[in-house]
């Protein structure tokens, strides 16, 4: 039996997992759940959710939806900003540590049982039974499960699910998952099943060929989100209209800054519509969801998780349309297995100063090394602290701090500031 006394000792046993598990398919994960007697039957209705940027959003604009019809939701996402249980939100909340000690004690005693014989879970398959657990615990009337990489062969694809939901895709994790958007679409199309609806957003051609070809063999209902008419943008979001699978046309105004977020609101009022949800009580969820560490400005600073091309291009586009002409010091950490270049060419573009710097995770890349990709004026500050205190020096009072690279920044920067409190709703009167 598990002799976990806290909350802490559970979390440290799951991310132990990261150097002593095997990965193999949807095998291990399968095998826990069967040991687990199915947490997953007992969850409700599934929403699955993968892509390369924007799953996350487009998971808070679902959930935060379903929550408004006043179901039990679970919102299952990865990684966390600032607290391991942000990643197992129940109705909007991180999960207690009561409930995640007793979740993971379960998993603990299945997951033992299975390593003698021969079978060692990884962290992400021993966080997805957790959750499971947990949810089943709770009996949530609705699941929202995020794709932690891929599809495929993602540990949550193992999971029974109502709708298959597909953000954007762009060029990430590409050792895993293949050189070339093409490739990775089809891994992220591995989560479409035969019989559930597939919905996906409008890009790229030959993106677009990979997703319809797989929803024909596998015989899944294929759906993709109408391209939303922008009426109205500021630096906290935007309004748009846009057409629903039955024809109904709706305006919408969402409060996640970046016009990409409009992308992701249709995907998600397309997903909803698809499930069946009341549309009114769909918007409303919507247009409160806020997703922390997104655009996401407090005072001078302007925290952003974009750690990829795509997602540094949309951080550019936000910053020169809302804030031109206004000086910008870019804060940087990123992990090593990112493309560092091409990330530091497009934070280039905007940045008047730069001074990297390092988090406390294995894959970081030191900030000497990250100094490197940028200008010879750079800085190189090793201290977290230390850093964001010198980039808000170097801005001044009317400048803006830009804290970009990694998630784990993100949540490390939203830390320092003291507002690290989850939440998945936006109070839209105070704004």
């Amino acid at each position: 039996m598990a002799n976990f006394k806290t909350a802490s000792e559970a979390i440290d046993w799951i991310n132990g997992a990261r150097w002593k598990g095997e990965k193999r398919g949807l095998e291990n994960t399968r095998a826990l759940l069967e040991r687990l007697e199915h947490p997953e039957r007992a969850i409700g209705r599934i929403v699955h959710v993968a892509g390369t940027n924007g799953k996350g959003s487009v998971s808070a604009f679902i959930a935060s939806a379903l929550m408004e019809t006043g179901a039990r939701v679970g919102l299952f996402t990865s990684p966390y900003l600032c607290r391991f249980n942000e990643r197992i939100v129940l109705n909007g909340q991180p999960i207690s540590d009561d409930l995640l000690l007793s979740a993971a004690s379960k998993v603990y005693d299945a997951a033992t049982d299975l390593h003698l014989q021969g079978i060692s879970a990884t962290t992400f398959e021993l966080l997805t039974a957790t959750a499971c657990v947990c949810y089943a615990a709770a009996h949530t009337d609705y699941a929202v499960m995020e794709v932690g990489m891929g599809g495929r062969l993602d540990a949550t694809n193992a999971l029974p699910t109502s709708v298959s939901v597909i953000a954007r895709i762009g060029l990430d994790h590409m050792q895993s998952l293949g050189e070339t958007v093409e490739l990775i679409a089809a891994e992220k199309a591995g989560i479409m099943r035969s019989g559930v609806p597939a919905v996906v957003m409008p890009q790229e051609p030959g993106i677009m060929e990979v997703f319809s070809s797989i929803a024909k063999q596998v015989g899944a209902p294929y759906y993709v989100s109408d391209l939303p008419r922008l009426t109205a943008a500021d630096e906290k979001g935007c309004a748009f209209v846009c057409a629903l699978p039955d024809g109904t046309s709706i305006s919408q105004r969402i409060n996640m800054p970046g016009l990409f977020q409009a992308d992701n609101a249709c995907l998600a009022l397309t997903a909803l519509s698809v499930l069946g949800i009341d549309t009114a009580k769909a918007q409303k969820g919507v247009s409160e969801a806020f997703w922390a560490g997104r655009l996401d400005k407090r005072g001078n600073v302007l925290i952003d998780c974009a750690h990829n091309p795509q997602g540094a291009t949309a951080l550019k586009e936000y910053l020169d349309r809302f804030f031109a002409g206004r000086r910008k010091v870019l804060l940087t950490g990123m992990m090593r297995d990112k493309q560092l270049e091409a990330c530091a060419a497009i934070f280039s573009g905007f940045a008047d100063k730069v001074v990297t710097t390092q988090v406390d995770w294995p894959r970081a890349i030191p900030s000497i090394e990250l100094k490197q990709f940028y200008s010879e004026d750079a800085v190189s500050e090793p201290d977290l602290s230390r850093a964001f205190e010198l980039a808000k020096a170097l801005a001044g009072e009317d400048g803006l701090v830009i804290c970009a690279g990694s998630v784990y920044l993100a949540g490390a920067v939203l830390t320092l500031l003291n507002e690290n409190q989850f939440s998945l709703k936006k109070n839209v009167q105070n704004q």
